[in-house]
């Protein structure tokens, strides 16, 4: 599954932390480590719209401790990491195509959102973004 980021200036350069966009990284960072890894590592698995709140709820995750995470993290027996990413205040919701089918791609910027994937196309823009429940687990426990 490739998720790519918002594109780089340079081959060579780095993916931009988008956990920089959330009103407070600490939590996901806390997780994921800094810079949290590009969104391309993480298999999207959930996208939920919330009407009365204008927002829509992003589930990721991933085998495997992230290789920026601290050793005590790692060491700690977590082999596999999971966090949502909640957009609220949305506009501009655009959505073409919808399938039981992942979407394979996520492109998240300050204030825009665009998700593909097999024939289907959401896009939208947002005013805030938090990061709910980051937690690294073992695999195969609830």
């Amino acid at each position: 599954m490739t998720i790519p980021d918002a594109p780089a200036t340079t081959p060579d350069a780095p993916a931009p932390d988008w956990s920089a966009l959330l009103a407070d990284p600490a939590p996901v960072r806390d997780v994921l480590g800094m810079p949290a890894p590009p969104l391309s590592g993480y298999d999207l698995f959930s996208v939920h719209f919330d009407e009365r709140e204008a927002s829509v709820t992003l589930g990721f995750t991933a085998p495997g401790p992230p290789a920026a995470a601290t050793a005590g993290r790692a060491a700690g027996g977590r082999t596999a990491v999971e966090f949502f990413l909640v957009l609220t205040g949305l506009d501009e919701v655009e959505v073409d195509g919808w399938s039981h089918r992942p979407l394979d791609s996520v492109t998240l910027a300050d204030g825009s959102a665009a998700l593909s994937g097999h024939g289907a196309r959401i896009s939208f823009t947002w005013t805030r973004a938090r990061a709910d429940r980051p937690r690294g687990y073992l695999l195969g426990s609830p």
